[in-house]
């Protein structure tokens, strides 16, 4: 294998950003890619982004704003993103480092081939795929993607980047692999409120907003339950406030969660959206009352740093990753359990708004002081020099792990 390559003295780092989805099918790793890919641009970065095409590949390229994108067409089921042009888009960026978002899919591969054929570094952000929950689901399949590349991807690579919580899973999965230990961002809203969005409607309600994929591991059933016991031992809650559900349907499941909804007799205060994007989902944010996300197993979830950026009180999971945020009273914890997480929203919507907002106010201002995207940009701009051997000056959030 080859040499890593720096950049000649006074040329820019060329870095290539990986991932099987470059549009809202990415989910919440779509943002946290963009960003990174904006705010290292306006650090000086040469950057360059590849992923596989998709039917909303073009629609959603508005958000990369002028960052070149390399979509390969994929071959075979989708769910793999078998793309085989992303090995020569890769060839053809020539990068001296490669930022690789997300795992077990065809990417994974394609970095692999390019790091044996040019010996230079690449970066993995886990994106809670390493958890113990996200393992577990589809296990079977992920233990021999496992087996056969993807522990050896990781032992390969410079760094894995993780969230706080995320490191003793990593570590424990690819034990002796550096792991850069950063966590996502949000933007703290400074202007007027997009138009308010035709589903959380004018009937006087507040919107307690979920906000996300549709998916088992986010809680959507319990939530139903938990809202269903509420509103029966309180119906003035259903009187007060609508439950909006909003996302993409992943794997097949929103029509089961539209059934329950249904079955629970819950119609007149359960709206179902659909995915949103752009305004649609700023001025969901914007103009929403509190956030919930009741989800079993999370990196560190990109929907709930939005609304604390927006102010608005959070109802979530330890499994969130945001302890301090629970423990400061910043936020709101519920367990997933239907019986108590219905007890604390029957707590918080039954009473005096006033308390939630001040909790959602607490919680926007360690958002502000903790999760800026210009100091996560500067960071990882830093991970990369370092790798590179562009700069000796340890990091504090670069954490060697042991080899067992």
């Amino acid at each position: 294998m080859k040499s890593s390559i720096p950049p000649a003295d006074g040329d820019r780092i060329r870095l290539a950003i990986v991932s099987s989805s470059l549009s809202r099918n990415a989910g919440g790793i779509l943002p946290i890619m963009q960003r990174h890919a904006i705010g290292l641009e306006k650090l000086g970065v040469e950057v360059s982004v590849h992923g596989v095409a998709d039917e909303f590949s073009e629609i959603d390229r508005e958000g990369w704003g002028d960052i070149p994108l390399h979509l390969s067409a994929p071959i075979g089921p989708k769910q793999l993103a078998i793309a085989p042009g992303m090995g020569r888009s890769l060839a053809a960026a020539k990068p001296h480092i490669v930022h690789q978002h997300g795992l077990w899919q065809y990417p994974s591969f394609a970095v692999r081939r390019w790091h044996r054929r040019t010996g230079q570094p690449f970066v993995i952000s886990a994106q809670g795929m390493l958890e113990e929950w996200a393992l577990a689901n589809s296990g079977w399949k992920k233990r021999a993607a496992g087996a056969l590349l993807e522990r050896d991807h990781l032992l390969k690579a410079s760094a894995i980047h993780v969230s706080r919580a995320e490191v003793s899973g990593v570590s424990a999965y690819a034990t002796g692999t550096p792991i850069a230990c950063l966590p996502n961002g949000t933007d703290i809203p400074d202007g007027p409120a997009p138009r308010l969005p035709p589903f959380i409607g004018q009937d006087g309600r507040r919107t307690l907003l979920f906000l996300g994929r549709l998916h088992p591991k986010k809680g959507i059933a319990e939530i139903l339950e938990a809202w269903k016991l509420a509103i029966s031992r309180n119906p003035n809650i259903a009187a007060r406030w609508r439950l909006v559900l909003a996302g993409w349907d992943d794997g097949g499941h929103a029509e089961a969660f539209v059934s329950k909804a249904q079955a629970l007799g819950l119609a007149d205060s359960v709206v179902f959206p659909g995915a949103l994007f752009g305004e649609t989902k700023r001025g969901a944010l914007s103009h929403a009352d509190a956030f919930i996300l009741a989800s079993h197993s999370e990196g560190l979830p990109i929907a709930v740093l939005e609304a604390l950026g927006h102010a608005l009180p959070v109802f979530m999971t330890r499994a969130c990753n945001l302890p301090e945020l629970l423990d400061l009273g910043a936020s709101i914890e519920i367990s997933t359990a239907p019986d108590a997480m219905s007890e604390v929203l029957e707590a918080h919507l039954a009473g005096s708004y006033e308390s939630l907002q001040r909790i959602g106010s607490a919680g926007q201002e360690y958002a502000r002081s903790h999760f800026s995207w210009e100091e996560i940009s500067t960071h990882l701009l830093d991970l990369y020099r370092y790798i590179l051997g562009m700069n000796e000056t340890p990091l504090p959030f670069l954490l060697r792990t042991e080899i067992a």
